[in-house]
């Protein structure tokens, strides 16, 4: 489709400028020689060969998180390494797919909302998605620096993380693995949503109202009707959590994780929906505001007795009911309680209603300015034109690195997962395993925005009329147009 789309602009452009037939079948060949040498790009295989290794900026269960850099154009990527065996043996299988999936299928709307997929690829170890980099850290990060953030700002985070979730869930999938962590900030402090991991496909399943435990009965014991629990009990059990609480990632890395952010009717294994993910949103808000997860606990076994038991869990803290406003509490109680009373049920639309959200502008929110902008020494776009521009060994282009990855943990720097003795680079294909059948077609290219006008330009003298006729697809009016005085330059690309 594209292809015969810029053959058509080529014509339209040829008839407009009246060129004789010898000088159209030139230039119809050259196109031709272009679209080849694309489709030639777009089937070379990918290797990490292709990139330069930079520095680790996260780690996981399963893998890592490396900044990178292409080598033949300089750019900079997040490249999430997994390693394919760990993934056969855990049966993450499917939530690799499922991400690569999301990310590879979401259009402009979601992409906004959703990290960026650029490539993905593999080898005979690992796979590897290559992402944008986004130099803000994430939500945790900024929650350890503050530790506790202003109504307004946890308002204006709420609303955006309202329109990641809505995101994924217009996708067809349920995230499952909403925290802090996974709430990645731009350089302009905005969200973006990441680790799609466990995201699961959403197929026929039962309302959240009617969904049942294996044993039949519901998720909790209803105790009160409506949703939400006590909201400024006098409950010494919270205080003494918001005294000993102490943020770490330390459990985040390692293979159980953290269950301070599930649903209840996860943890009991009976049947759940896109509701899961709203619980996990209250909880994040509830951190957001009072210091510590609602459900703390020393152990995971323990926070997990008080998720499955909330309503006897569950309690603000006096002293943040005193300072928050009731529509505030209100919001972070109907997210935290039964599925079938929680807010959501409709869709995103029940919670972008709620009077805690009544100033958002959820149509104009990613123009807003953010609570918490990062503090760069340039504008971002000009510090990833100077990676581009300066080798990767100079001190200039160490010095940058870590100014971006200033917001990030820090690690020390360790071989790619899966590969023997850590060799990075093309692997040899011989002697591949069963597993790799699991993994067939999940090399992806993100198409190149603008190729209409990239490949038509370079055919045809760049007039303006050829560029806003190549980027839009607009019908010239031929009799209308008329050659330019001098030629134009086209708008960068």
């Amino acid at each position: 489709m594209d292809r015969q789309r810029r053959m058509d602009v080529l014509e339209r452009e040829m008839a407009r400028l009246g060129l004789d037939e010898e000088k159209k079948l030139e230039l119809r060949d050259k196109l031709m020689r272009e679209e080849m040498k694309k489709a030639r790009s777009m089937r070379k295989r990918m290797t990490t060969d292709d990139f330069v290794p930079l520095c680790i900026i996260g780690k996981g269960a399963f893998g890592q998180v490396r900044l990178v850099k292409k080598r033949d154009t300089g750019e900079v990527y997040a490249m999430k390494t997994m390693i394919k065996q760990a993934m056969v043996l855990k049966n993450q299988v499917s939530h690799v797919r499922a991400e690569r999936n999301i990310l590879a299928h979401a259009g402009p709307s979601n992409s906004q909302w959703l990290v960026e997929l650029h490539y993905s690829f593999q080898d005979e170890h690992n796979l590897y998605l290559v992402m944008e980099f986004l130099p803000g850290g994430d939500l945790m990060a900024l929650l350890m620096k503050e530790d506790i953030l202003t109504e307004e700002a946890t308002r204006f985070y709420a609303a955006e993380a309202v329109l990641a979730i809505e995101a994924v869930h217009s996708l067809g999938y349920i995230h499952r693995d909403l925290k802090p962590d996974n709430l990645l900030l731009d350089w302009r402090g905005h969200l973006k949503l990441t680790d799609l991991g466990l995201c699961k496909k959403v197929e026929s399943e039962p309302l959240p109202g009617m969904q049942r435990t294996m044993h039949g009965g519901r998720t909790g014991t209803r105790t009160m009707s409506g949703a939400g629990a006590s909201a400024g009990a006098p409950d010494a059990a919270a205080a003494h959590r918001a005294m000993n609480y102490r943020r770490d990632r330390k459990l985040a890395y390692s293979t159980v994780g953290t269950p301070d952010y599930i649903a209840p009717e996860v943890l009991s294994q009976s049947g759940y929906g896109m509701g899961c993910d709203w619980w996990s949103l209250g909880v994040i808000l509830f951190e957001c505001l009072c210091g510590f997860p609602p459900f703390y606990a020393d152990t995971p076994m323990d926070t997990c007795r008080k998720i499955i038991h909330w309503r006897k869990s569950l309690a603000f803290p006096r002293e943040c009911v005193q300072r928050l406003s009731p529509e505030c509490v209100k919001f972070v109680q109907r997210l935290i309680c039964d599925p079938e009373d929680r807010l959501g049920m409709n869709g995103a639309a029940d919670i972008k209603a709620q009077p805690w959200l009544s100033s958002i502008d959820f149509a104009k929110i990613r123009e807003a300015e953010a609570p918490h902008v990062p503090k760069f020494s340039a504008d971002v776009d000009t510090i990833f034109t100077q990676l581009q521009l300066y080798d990767h060994q100079s001190r200039e282009f160490n010095a940058l690195i870590q100014e971006i990855t200033s917001l990030f943990d820090d690690f020390p720097d360790e071989p790619l997962p899966g590969a023997p003795e850590g060799r990075i680079g093309r692997t040899s294909r011989v002697g591949q395993t069963r597993r790799d059948s699991k993994f067939l077609g999940y090399t992806y290219t993100k198409p190149k925005m603008k190729q209409t006008h990239e490949l038509v330009s370079s055919v045809v003298d760049s007039e303006a009329s050829i560029v806003a006729a190549a980027t839009s697809g607009a019908k010239i009016d031929v009799a209308a147009s008329k050659p330019p005085s001098a030629p134009q330059k086209p708008p960068p690309s």
